[in-house]
Order: C-alpha cells, then sequence, then structure tokens
C-alpha cells in the first residue's frame, strides 16, 4: 500500500474546512436544536448550507459555487429555478397560495398527466411521493378487498411504515424475507400486510403466483435508485403481464421517473402500462408535490361520499393547493412542448458522462462503475452490480473518500450517492463534472484505497 495513503485525502479535506466556515458554524448551532435538518442520506460529506441556487448550480452561506448533482433529489429536470416555473409562482401568488377549498388548477395538472400517461384516468394530488405510494397500497386494498403489497428487494417507496420494509440480506436472494428498516415500524406490517420479491429474476413470478390470492398489488419502480439500469423493460414489461395473469395491481412508481426519463416517464421509457402509478418530484418543478393516479374502475372508492364504508379516505390540508399547481402546470406545458429536443438531449448527455466515467475506470482499471438510466445515475465502487443484492463486497472506504474530493473540486453529489443532471447542464458542465470525478478516482487511488 502507498505510503502516502490519506494524504490528499487530509488534503480535500482541508480545503473543504478553509472554504465552508460559516456552513461548519451552522451546523453546530443546529446540532442541539435540529435533530434532522434534511433527509438524513443527503448529507454531504462536510457541513454545506444552500443560500441559492439558479440553472446547473448552487451556492453556499460562505459564497461558494458549485455545480449540482443533487437537483433537489431529482425534481429539477428543468434545473434550479426555471424561468417559466417561477414566472407561473409569481403570477399565481398575485391571485393567492392557499385555500383549502377547490381551486381552478388541479384539472388543468391532471390533464397533462393523463396525456403522458394514457392510464392516468383519475388524478388525485397529495404533497408527497411517500403520500402517494401509501394511498397507492390503500386504493388497491379497497378495489381488491385483498390486504398484501408486493414490494421489489432494493426499491425504495418513501418514508411510511408500509415502505419501510425491506429485504433480510441474510435471506435466499430468489426468496427474500422481510425486515423493517429503523426502530418504530410494527412487526406486524413486515409479517401480515408486506412481501417482498426478488428484483429482476423470474423467481418473482413464481412468488406472485403462490400469493396471488392474498396480494393486492405489486409495486415497482421502472428505475430502482440504487442501480439504476436501461435494460430492465422486459422484466417489467413480464411483471405486468404476471400480475394480470393472477389478478393484481400492477403499480408503477414513477415518484423518480416520472417526466425525467421522457414525459412519459418510464412508461413511455420502458413501453409498459400500469394499473396505478404514482408520482411526485418533477411534477411541480421543484415545488412540494405527489399524486397517485390510475384507471377509472380501480380509483373508483375514491368517489364515494366520506364515510361511505366502500369509500377511501384521503386527507391534506396543503394537498392540490394553487402555488404548486401553478409550478407543475408550467414545468408539464413546457416539458410536453419541447418533448422533442429536451429529452434526446437529456439523455444523450447522461449517457456521455457515463462514458467518460466508465472509460476511464476501465482505462486504469479502477473497481468502480457508474450506472445511469437516462438522467438518473448511481456510482458504485464494484464491478457488475446488477442488483442490490450485488453491494457486498464493495470498496466503501474508497467510496466515502471519493466524494470528499468531489467536493472539493466543485462537484456535489448527495450522501445516498443518487444523482441527476438537468437540462441546464451544459456540455461544458458534462465535461466539467467527468473531469472532476476521473481526477476524484485518481485521488483516491493515490490514497492507496482502489
Amino acid at each position: 500500500m502507498n505510503v502516502d495513503v490519506g494524504t490528499r485525502g487530509a488534503e480535500a479535506r482541508r480545503k473543504l474546512a478553509e472554504m465552508t466556515p460559516t456552513s461548519a458554524a451552522m451546523n453546530e448551532k443546529s446540532a442541539d436544536l435540529l435533530p434532522v435538518e434534511i433527509v438524513p442520506t443527503f448529507e454531504m460529506p462536510s457541513p454545506l448550507y444552500i443560500h441559492s441556487a439558479e440553472g446547473a448550480h448552487v451556492t453556499d452561506v460562505d459564497g461558494n459555487t458549485f455545480l449540482d448533482l443533487t437537483m433537489g433529489a431529482g425534481p429539477h429536470v428543468l434545473g434550479h429555478r426555471p424561468k417559466v416555473v417561477e414566472d407561473a409562482m409569481h403570477e399565481q401568488l398575485g391571485r393567492t397560495w392557499h385555500l383549502v377549498l377547490k381551486n381552478d388548477r388541479q384539472h388543468e395538472l391532471a390533464e397533462l398527466i393523463r396525456e403522458a400517461a394514457p392510464g392516468a384516468e383519475k388524478t388525485v394530488f397529495c404533497n408527497s411521493g411517500t403520500e402517494a405510494t401509501m394511498y397507492g397500497m390503500r386504493i388497491a386494498r379497497a378495489h381488491t378487498g385483498k390486504n398484501r403489497v408486493a414490494v421489489f428487494d432494493g426499491c425504495y417507496h418513501g418514508a411510511h411504515d408500509y415502505a419501510l420494509v425491506k429485504a433480510d440480506p441474510a435471506s435466499p436472494r430468489s426468496e427474500p424475507t422481510a425486515k423493517v428498516l429503523g426502530n418504530g415500524v410494527p412487526d406486524t406490517i413486515r409479517d401480515d400486510t408486506m412481501l417482498v420479491l426478488p428484483y429482476d429474476d423470474l423467481a418473482a413470478f413464481d412468488l406472485i403466483r403462490r400469493h396471488k390470492a392474498e396480494l393486492a398489488v405489486v409495486m415497482v419502480q421502472p428505475v430502482q435508485n440504487s442501480v439504476p439500469r436501461a435494460d430492465v423493460g422486459p422484466f417489467l414489461q413480464e411483471l405486468r403481464d404476471v400480475c394480470r395473469e393472477c389478478g393484481v395491481l400492477y403499480l408503477l412508481d414513477e415518484v423518480v421517473t416520472g417526466f425525467r426519463l421522457g414525459f412519459g416517464g418510464g412508461m413511455e421509457y420502458f413501453d409498459v402500462d400500469a394499473d396505478l402509478m404514482t408520482w411526485g418530484k418533477a411534477l411541480a418543478g421543484g415545488m412540494p408535490i405527489g399524486a397517485l393516479s390510475g384507471k377509472s374502475d380501480v380509483m373508483a372508492p375514491l368517489g364515494k361520499t366520506w364515510g361511505d364504508p366502500e369509500g377511501v379516505f384521503l386527507g391534506g390540508t396543503f394537498s392540490g393547493n394553487p402555488l404548486t399547481m401553478a409550478a407543475g402546470i408550467a414545468a408539464l406545458t413546457h416539458m410536453r412542448d419541447h418533448r422533442d429536443t429536451i429529452y434526446p438531449k437529456l439523455n444523450e448527455q447522461a449517457d456521455r458522462l457515463a462514458a467518460i466515467v466508465n472509460g476511464f475506470c476501465e482505462e486504469r482499471q479502477i473497481g468502480a462503475e457508474l450506472h445511469n438510466a437516462g438522467s438518473i445515475f448511481h456510482m458504485h465502487f464494484k464491478r457488475g452490480i446488477r442488483t442490490s443484492r450485488d453491494f457486498e463486497g464493495s470498496n466503501h472506504e474508497a467510496e466515502q473518500e471519493f466524494y470528499v474530493h468531489l467536493m472539493a473540486r466543485g462537484v456535489i453529489v448527495p450522501g445516498i450517492h443518487l444523482f441527476f443532471t438537468s437540462t441546464e447542464h451544459t456540455p461544458e458542465d458534462i465535461d466539467t463534472i467527468g473531469q472532476a470525478f476521473c481526477d476524484a478516482l485518481q485521488d483516491v487511488r493515490d490514497d492507496g484505497l482502489i
């Protein structure tokens, strides 16, 4: 091992400390009062507080400007503060921004969703992807009269109790057993209502057939956050066919992929349809939102009057608020009207970034690779990963150090290491990011970690 192990890492940390004293002070000040300020998986390698953002860049409280690959955890397909969305929000602020009464904007946004996804015959709005998936499970149970929900090993469906059920890594790959993620989630949810399936594995179809009498719905992300792949279309299509064969609803969780992989999201990208679909993130151009859409017959319980024993109750004070609706209408209208230029360019640039980084890794024989499906990325410090079950043996020390070096070079990727590009990342930005990735990888190698 190199005798200078850690030298470059120490230099990067010193540089970050010198760059971000105000962020460090704010982090120390907040520690006693705010146990969680952001989603913990989005913490940075060094404390960072953002003051402003525009396009592909963010500026912190110390005045440093970074190329941003966080993109708000995915909503900013059009970059930070797109003018078309900002103008629409200013116009709406001149009228009102919150009512709880019916407003004149929800119908227009629902029509845009239906245009993007033909199966979205009915839509209800909420405030987050977490709410949307929770409502999707509830509607599926109400429509089918069955209680169990199937999710896939490695998928993420939000922060409510039913979504915090994962595969036990000690269980068989092709027949995983469930475990809860974190404390406070009742074991009864894991044992009585959830089923975990193996991802991209034909054994999943056998499990669905075996449990079809109790399964209300099978949920899947078109692209997994942890291993974004562009080659899973045949699996998604066969999964849909097996669900229909078994009389089980099929729910595509498009919270991340919707309006990002294409105007029609993962359904368009992979040529697959669904009975239910959930939305969030890019749907509102950066404002908080979630939505559940589905076929009319499946969504029928929502048409019942409040208190009807066959109806389903949903609630949210800010759901469908006019300010969020205005932002969403502006963002989606722009994406729809420019879809023939936005998405080919966005996906081409994303593939080019992956090619730069992966070409460097292959040339230098570095045990890392950059996965992407369109503009959704995840870097792994192990070759040949296809599902989350392949993570064992990853070089976690090198991975953590890599992001320290990347941040010190002016490029930020969130702690979860899932990241995104936008229409505002120029070809020159992609070149800069690609070079920063390669240089950071070399720094880690020079420290003897690869």
